[in-house]
């Protein structure tokens, strides 16, 4: 058993191994998938935000360059007619503070006051109301400001926070561990996919397809090019006869941002480098602009009346081509409340600035409300900043939290997002109880296991010793037969009174040895199931009386001495006669064997009235079984003692035969040290009746 023991340790070794490997990974694989699931959450939180401001973007960079105004040229107007432009009237989203205009000599407009007041008063077009004052007079201030800060080029070195995030990307910054586990595992995954052969088809991650689907802030990055306009007869630059002049109206293109369109039905342009602009804020950005021959000194009219006036102009009657070119629009952040749109604009050689100024607050309301206004994302918060280098604002409370720096022109613009736990999904909650589960299973399966393998290498011992116990008691009294037999034949007793002693020990060994054979194949037909049982109902008194007078005189050639009682008016029981009696002589004698060192040699047969049954009791008076036998004590080749200490007879399977019988019978059996000393054994009978 001890080397059975050593080897069920390393296995239980071998297999708790790689089941703490498997739950680990398998925990790995669930802070992972958790990450990647907030990630992914928060992903699409910020591109619903990407979206938000590219509809923004795009409806501001298609707006005409002389929306700008208070008054201006629409397409179609004859020369010289004027009207309100739409800017005139305070902005329709809470969050755009105004709208405003640099002109080439660095003066700020705002399209809420025209240039004559008075004249635009007495015209009706010129109502004034609070909101549009304040509008008015907080944008100017806005820009003012920004002008005398003398903001940085464009080119400038990128601050450490910019460097270390781009435009348009999320960042984690609480659950780094978890974060840092999903890059590790799409590295591997990616280094994987280039190790293996390239396929027709590759499949990507379940992560990159989602990723891919985030668009917001992927439409807008690249916005270099710039958007093209020109002023003139469009004929001519197809290189056609020019017809008469036309009254073509100065505006910006509407085919959006990334674009380069003119108004020469599909023509092809020409492009020219140029320097930049000498505008205040003109630095930032390199402008170029062409020129080509072209009829119409109505267009440059036009641009005076308007106040755009383009250098270098050409006497009159000279063919001439005016061209309008618009940068996309580029964002600065104007300290921590404002944030400034504006597009350089390029008309002849004279630079432009145009654009709008937006307050933080109000434009966080605004996307908060149209990626959670639902409540889709309970516990969800939302921080924005214009500083890149601050550290998290809040607690995110055990959950995570991202900081997603906006695609350009909003990449001075960030949002924290704290997303809570989600519910939904694997947690490590299930791997654990899994693990337990497994856990228990398999220890209980190995334990199984070793008991059966206990069980079955102690049953073959106790075989073994039952083979060693019967050859021992089969030879012992074959020996004493023999020899008695011997000296009566060859004459050798010394008197009559050893003759019948030698043939008294003959046949009580004869005995010995038939009740032995006949244990052992009584046995054998109760494991195969071939006994049969002839029941019958009655008292139990008389039948234990009679066995009580059948096995007498064999106690008291043991010394022994057999005392009866029996309850009067006990209930009858149903009971095989044979094999009671076969039962109480197996029990009887098992009593004088281990009692027969006892003070007092007395053994008790009772019949007893138990509940609505019948107990038939066999007590004796000697040392008693030790408790930690009891459990095992009715097993199959039992025995206490070992084959070689052994100091009693017996093939151990007396009690186990008895056992077998009461069970067969429909009655039941335990032992006990009884008080006082002694071992008693109880089978118990149900009445008849019941």
């Amino acid at each position: 058993m001890r080397r059975i023991r050593i080897v069920f340790a390393v296995l239980a070794l071998a297999l708790l191994v790689p089941t703490g490997l498997l739950v680990r990974r398998a925990l790995e694989s669930v802070a992972v998938e958790r990450a990647a699931r907030h990630r992914t959450v928060a992903e699409r939180v910020f591109d619903e935000m990407e979206r938000s401001l590219s509809e923004l973007l795009s409806r501001e960079e298609e707006r005409p360059f002389g929306h700008y105004r208070f008054y201006y040229a629409p397409e179609g107007a004859a020369a010289g007619a004027l009207v309100r432009s739409p800017l005139a009237d305070p902005p329709d989203r809470d969050f755009v503070v105004g709208y405003f205009q640099v002109d080439p000599d660095g003066s700020v407009r705002s399209p809420l006051r025209p240039p004559d007041a008075a004249a635009a008063r007495a015209a009706g077009d010129y109502r004034p109301t609070p909101a549009s004052e304040r509008s008015a007079a907080e944008t100017l201030r806005v820009v003012t400001a920004y002008l005398g800060a003398r903001p940085r080029p464009v080119a400038e070195e990128r601050t450490p926070a910019e460097k270390e995030q781009a435009p348009g990307t999320t960042l984690a910054l609480l659950g780094e561990r978890e974060e840092a586990k999903l890059a590790r595992s799409r590295k591997d995954a990616h280094e994987e996919g280039e190790a293996k052969p390239q396929k027709e088809e590759e499949s990507a991650s379940a992560y990159d397809a989602i990723q891919s689907l985030n668009r917001g802030a992927l439409a807008r990055s690249s916005r270099s090019q710039k958007v093209e306009e020109w002023a003139g007869a469009p004929t001519l630059l197809a290189r056609e006869p020019a017809p008469p002049a036309r009254d073509d109206v100065l505006a910006a293109s509407p085919s959006g941002v990334g674009e380069t369109s003119a108004r020469s039905g599909g023509a092809e342009m020409l492009a020219e480098s140029a320097p930049p602009s000498s505008s205040p804020i003109g630095e930032e950005a390199g402008l170029a602009f062409s020129e080509a021959p072209s009829e119409g000194v109505a267009e440059r009219e036009r641009l005076r009346a308007l106040g755009y006036e383009p250098a270098g102009a050409r006497a009159p009657g000279r063919s001439e081509t005016v061209r309008i070119a618009l940068d996309p629009l580029i964002g600065r952040a104007v300290g921590e409340r404002h944030l400034l749109l504006y597009r350089t604009v390029l008309v002849g050689d004279q630079g432009y600035r145009q654009g709008l100024v937006i307050e933080i607050s109000r434009l966080a309301e605004f996307l908060r409300r149209e990626t959670l206004g639902d409540g889709a994302l309970p516990g969800a918060s939302l921080l924005f900043t214009t500083r890149l280098e601050d550290p998290l604002a809040g607690d995110a409370g055990g959950g995570y939290a991202y900081r997603h720096r906006f695609a350009e022109p909003f990449d001075d613009l960030a949002a924290d997002l704290l997303l809570a736990p989600l519910a939904e999904g694997t947690d490590g909650g299930s791997v654990y109880l899994l693990s337990l589960l497994l856990l228990l299973a398999g220890s209980a399966g190995l334990f199984a296991v070793y008991r059966m393998v206990g069980v079955t290498v102690g049953f073959a011992e106790r075989r073994n010793n039952f083979v060693a116990a019967v050859s021992h008691e089969l030879k012992t009294p074959l020996t004493a037969i023999r020899m008695y037999a011997e000296m009566l034949r060859d004459g050798i007793v010394p008197s009559e009174s050893k003759r019948r002693e030698y043939y008294g020990t003959i046949t009580s060994e004869s005995e010995r040895l038939s009740r032995l054979v006949n244990n052992v194949l009584e046995f054998s037909r109760l494991e195969k199931g071939g006994r049969q049982m002839h029941l019958v109902v009655g008292p139990l008194g008389p039948v234990v009386e009679e066995m009580a007078e059948l096995l007498r005189p064999h106690a008291e050639r043991e010394g022994f001495t057999l005392q009866v009682e029996c309850d009067p008016d006990l209930p009858p029981a149903r009971y095989d006669r044979d094999a009671l009696l076969q039962v109480l002589f197996n029990l009887v004698d098992n009593a004088i064997k281990y009692a027969r060192d006892a003070q007092e040699r007395r053994i008790s047969l009772e019949c007893r009235r138990r509940g609505a049954g019948v107990a038939v009791l066999v007590r004796d008076r000697g040392p008693g079984v030790a408790p930690r036998h009891l459990p095992r004590l009715f097993e199959p080749f039992f025995r206490g003692e070992t084959e070689l200490t052994r100091r009693t007879q017996g093939a151990g399977i007396g009690l186990a035969l008895v056992k077998g019988l009461v069970e067969r019978m429909g009655a039941g059996i335990s032992g006990r040290n009884a008080e006082g000393g002694g071992f008693e054994v109880a089978i118990e009978f149900r009445a008849a009746s019941a």
